[in-house]
């Protein structure tokens, strides 16, 4: 999914290991990958706390959002 990649992305730009924002979320790593790996089944809560945590820019926030609309597209069309 592209918008996990852009989560990634920012992260690792960030010098974030999974491990690190899972911590600053309050869960395990193993659970923070899950998450990370499946944006579309997470609700929007989470999605809003790890842009907060990974301070995303205005530019970021745009990019990801395009990215989580064409995963969308993608999974509806399935």
């Amino acid at each position: 999914m592209l918008s996990s990649s852009i989560i990634k992305g920012i992260r690792v730009s960030k010098n974030l290991s999974q491990e690190d924002v899972g911590k600053m979320l309050g869960l395990s790593r193993q659970r923070y990958n899950s998450l990370e790996n499946n944006l579309l089944q997470t609700d929007f809560t989470f999605v809003f706390k790890l842009l907060k945590i990974l301070k995303f820019s205005e530019s970021e926030t745009d990019t990801f959002f395009h990215a989580l609309r064409q995963d969308l597209k993608s999974y509806i069309e399935k």
